[in-house]
């Protein structure tokens, strides 16, 4: 298909839409594998990125986004033109050519992403800094245009979104011409009564740094893989967890047992809803009740304990699933197949490399849909750390085997700030917000990556949307952290997520932030908490104001720092109240 053909407006089609269609380039002249047969057909068009400088000409915003680029304006302007993008209008010309769009789509759904000039570069993905929007694509034509209108605008706007501006900034690209050019595709899927959506979707890397067994090669590279759209994977959703797929040992899975397999399972699906005319989350309980076509027996088992729960309160009985996929990974060439397509961009990208797709079933073979292709940010593998052997547990603060991911590292901390799960737990969501906000002001005051090197430690995930699982930050406010801890605090419900492959890891990656997920409770892990409760809180002489939560947050400046270590190979990672000069 000719991209001259597809392009509405003028000017560069972006970074998103030349990963998506280099990557499909590269499997088709693949001389190992005829691709033709599992890849599915894309059909999309390029918004330039002139529209986006006629956008804002046409409403006589130019002066203002001159001012924008300077040091005075970056964020103050840019906060004015995110709220000003949201209302503007298009020229006449742009809403002919995208009208003749919709036309050819015609009431299939679509979405409308992202694909700026420094979008999905090496060193900057931008993951999950620009919005997407979908569009079902339903109603009257006057309808139908202005969702897509409304789509578009939301898109402009992301680009100056303080999350965006604040990453342009820290990676020295606050001085870079950003122009936002669009990805409009019609989504990958298929009708099922009232819903539209994919069988499967998610994201691929093919250097997977979290191994969480010391047989797995990290080269092999790994899986986030969700039913339904593909959202759930590149988001860290609350109370959901995708399937984390290790290509060289595709059935092994984080955890063990029954019990931890629902808990850490995927409950809920993210589909389009044709009648309603928008995104949708139902449960799959939900889904299964509503839809009998989708072939269950290849991705999940029957749950059948739920199944008997179930059956006891209401006397009806129902199918109860237990998405884990283990069929489809095993009696399929499935996971062999993604490994290959991983192995061949990778290649071709002399780099590793991070993709999102869908799968659609047809006549028992997947269709595989390239959606997104990037590099892959790494760091921490070239170099082996030698943890020392046969320590004591009285020289150590922290211990534990696998569920960390930043490769091998050795950072001699200055710093510890700790969220007190007990006092979190008891807080309105308005404090919860604020305990956000402290965390962001002492990231400012005190973090520092060379001198002040910091460990931040809290209950459940960080960066959650809802404060009743984590902390709520923003990314901006943990810009300056060295490493962060998700402590799991099962009283309150409050559990990390290992979220490798995701947005959020991806900007942990960046920012070269070291992650790790303790299991206080679990068998040979080790959490020193009762030194910790007797460290000095310096909380309220860095930041008075916010005394009223000196029970909540601790902030401790080491007297002896601690040295935080680890190596993927061993798989063992440890913090010493010792260390080596």
């Amino acid at each position: 298909m000719k991209i001259k053909s597809r392009i509405i407006g003028t000017g560069y089609i972006g970074g998103k839409s030349v990963g998506m269609l280099l990557a499909r380039k590269i499997l088709q002249h693949d001389n190992q594998r005829n691709w033709d047969e599992n890849l599915e057909h894309h059909d999309s068009f390029y918004v330039g990125s002139d529209v986006y400088f006629s956008y804002l000409i046409h409403n006589g915003w130019w002066k203002l986004f001159m001012e924008q680029k300077t040091d005075d304006g970056y964020y103050r302007c840019g906060a004015e033109l995110h709220d000003k993008l949201l209302h503007g209008e298009f020229s006449e010309d742009t809403k002919t050519e995208l009208k003749k769009m919709l036309d050819y789509y015609g009431q299939y759904p679509i979405i409308v992403r992202s694909s700026s000039l420094l979008e999905d570069s090496f060193g900057n993905a931008f993951a999950g800094k620009y919005d997407s929007f979908f569009c079902v694509n339903q109603g009257s034509p006057e309808q139908r245009y202005q969702d897509l209108e409304s789509a578009i605008r939301q898109v402009f706007s992301s680009a100056m979104s303080q999350d965006a501006l604040t990453y342009r900034k820290q990676r020295g690209l606050d001085k870079k011409e950003e122009q936002m050019a669009l990805l409009i595709m019609r989504v990958s899927g298929s009708y099922r009564g009232k819903y539209y959506f994919p069988e499967l979707a998610g994201v691929g890397v093919s250097h997977n740094t979290f191994v969480w067994d010391k047989e797995m090669d990290p080269t092999a590279g790994m899986l986030r893989l969700v039913l339904g759209m593909g959202t759930r994977a590149v988001d860290r959703v609350e109370g959901d967890y995708p399937r984390i797929v290790a290509l060289d040992y595709p059935l092994k899975k984080p955890y063990a047992g029954f019990d931890d397999a629902r808990r850490f399972a995927q409950r809920d699906v993210d589909l389009l809803n044709i009648t309603d005319n928008a995104l949708q989350t139902i449960s799959l309980l939900q889904l299964n009740r509503e839809i009998d076509d989708i072939p269950m027996e290849k991705y999940a088992v029957r749950d059948y304990e739920t199944m008997q729960l179930m059956e006891q309160r209401s006397n009806n009985r129902q199918d109860a699933w237990l998405l884990n996929f283990d069929q489809l990974l095993s009696e399929t060439p499935f996971s062999t197949m993604m490994q290959q397509i991983l192995k061949t961009l990778e290649k071709a990208y002399d780099y590793p490399i991070d993709i999102e797709f869908t799968v659609n079933m047809v006549d028992e073979q997947p269709k595989i849909n390239i959606v997104q292709c990037r590099p892959l940010q790494t760091q921490g593998h070239d170099k082996r750390v030698n943890l020392p052997e046969n320590v004591n547990d009285s020289e150590l603060f922290l211990s534990t085997k696998s569920n960390f991911m930043g490769g091998n590292i050795s950072h001699k901390l200055n710093w510890l700030i700790w969220v007190e799960p007990e006092e979190y737990v008891k807080l309105s969501t308005s404090a919860k917000h604020d305990i956000a906000r402290l965390i962001g002001r002492i990231n400012k005051r005190v973090c520092d990556r060379k001198d002040n090197q910091t460990l931040l430690m809290g209950p459940g995930r960080w960066g959650t949307s809802t404060p009743e699982l984590g902390v709520p930050i923003r990314f901006a406010e943990i810009s300056n952290i060295t490493a962060l801890c998700e402590v799991a605090f099962t009283t309150g419900g409050l559990m990390p997520e290992l979220s490798f492959g995701s947005h959020f890891f991806q900007d942990l990656v960046e920012a070269d932030i070291f992650y790790l997920a303790l299991f206080p409770e679990k068998k040979g892990i080790r959490f020193d908490k009762e030194w910790l409760d007797q460290q000095r809180n310096s909380l309220e002489g860095i930041l008075p104001s916010y005394s009223k939560y000196k029970r909540v947050v601790k902030v401790v400046k080491l007297e002896q720092p601690l040295q935080l270590m680890s190596d993927i190979i061993s798989q063992r990672l440890i913090c010493l109240y010792k260390h080596d000069d």
